[in-house]
């Protein structure tokens, strides 16, 4: 019998499972519920991880006695060593059968690995925003990713509270915008369905919902890039300029291997606001100010399960032989 390798990725709302062989194949997926174990608790995250599994050997017809050779887990909430160590150590004490092995790293990493076994930068601007990176030694480097009171800096999140706070400040005079701002109060009071700017403090403070909040993006791209207003562009200017800043401030911590890669550094994108690349992309240049001489935006076209399996097998010292360029595509590419 060959081997088998399974990969988890676990998000916040759903999961994805993966099982492939020793050479690469994918056998069977199968979808799940959420396994953040911040949001389901612990106990729970892993009994929905064995329920899973059970299910793709079943499908596979491999028996639910068998051990996985390896086990790779991506998921949200997964950002301290320690604490991961502990996790994989609870998970094969309580559940002996699902695998000889396992791997827990953060959603971010198993989405790198899904790209470039070598490693690189995940740059996430969705509703929220962080960066990573992972270099071929496995040392990471982080920055962002401390939620909307403290960073989310180019997020959804920020490019709408942006929007807001400009209103709020040009009409009190208190810091006044050098754009006109009628057509971005239009679609800020249109979106939350309030007549004036008192109504919006209720989004504000008592019923306020990021995601909600953060959907604002998507409307004030559509306008800058269809009627191009010139306050609309400026925001996803500056968000540009601070997807930027994230890349400055690990440049000196990305090992000099990926630098040198073909194509130059690669950044895997994650996240909506990248939708709006065209709007973003000035100002990330400007930020970049030439410090960084060729890189490649990619986007995932794959469950970044398939990179945590490649994690489980890498973990049991078998190099999974993974089609990594199958699981992209290049959304942009810069050379000096």
């Amino acid at each position: 019998m060959g081997k088998y390798f399974c990969g988890v990725e676990g998000g916040a709302s759903f999961s994805k499972v993966v099982l492939v062989n020793e050479d690469g194949k994918v056998l069977c997926w199968e979808d799940g519920p959420s396994t953040n174990h911040l949001l389901v608790g612990l106990e729970e995250c892993q009994r929905r991880i064995y329920v899973m599994v059970d299910k793709l050997k079943e499908k596979a017809g491999i028996g639910k006695d068998t051990k996985l050779d390896g086990m790779g887990l991506a998921l949200s909430g997964c950002e301290q060593e320690e604490s991961n160590r502990q996790f994989e150590k609870s998970l094969l004490k309580n559940y002996p059968l699902l695998s000889t092995s396992c791997a827990v790293v953060s959603d971010t990493v198993g989405s790198i690995l899904t790209v470039n076994p070598n490693g690189g930068v995940c740059l996430i601007a969705g509703t929220g925003s962080n960066l990573l990176v992972l270099n071929p030694d496995g040392t990471t480097a982080r920055c962002g990713g401390w939620g909307h009171l403290l960073g989310d800096e180019a997020s959804g999140f920020w490019i709408s509270q942006k929007a807001v706070k400009t209103i709020f400040d040009t009409e009190d005079n208190f810091n006044p915008s050098s754009y006109d701002i009628s057509v971005v109060k239009r679609i800020v009071l249109d979106h939350f369905q309030v007549e004036d700017k008192f109504g919006l403090l209720e989004h504000c403070y008592v019923n306020f919902s990021k995601t909600f909040f953060a959907g604002l993006c998507a409307k004030l791209a559509k306008v800058a890039i269809e009627d191009e207003d010139p306050l609309c562009c400026f925001l996803f200017n500056e968000a540009g300029k601070a997807l930027g800043k994230h890349l400055i401030a690990v440049l000196p911590q990305i090992h000099r291997s990926l630098l040198t890669e073909k194509g130059g550094l690669p950044i895997l994108c994650v996240g909506s606001v990248f939708k709006s690349w065209k709007l973003l992309q000035e100002g990330f240049h400007s930020a970049l100010d030439g410090k960084l001489q060729e890189f490649t935006l990619l986007q995932l076209t794959e469950s970044s399960a398939l990179g945590a399996a490649y994690l489980g097998a890498k973990a049991t010292g078998y190099d999974l032989p993974l089609k990594f360029k199958d699981h992209y595509r290049i959304r942009y590419h810069f050379k000096n």
